[in-house]
């Protein structure tokens, strides 16, 4: 007989698998182009030289006073 937490145990377990499979149906995985690597690959690099611009302080305008 099993108890009652190997049974919320295989509950959980079988949850997780039905999830893993919806995930796998709704997100499709798609494979990057070369163009993309290379831009990928590109951005790397300019982040090492330190060539970036902040994403919060991009657009912001000066206050006028």
């Amino acid at each position: 007989m099993t108890s009652d937490i190997e049974q919320i145990h295989e509950e959980v377990r079988l949850i997780r698998r039905d999830l893993e499979e919806i995930k796998s149906m709704l997100v499709q995985e798609v494979a990057p182009t070369k163009e993309e690597l290379r831009a990928i690959e590109q951005g790397r690099k300019e982040f090492a030289r330190g060539e970036y611009e902040e994403w919060r302080k991009r657009g912001r305008k000066k206050a006028v006073s």
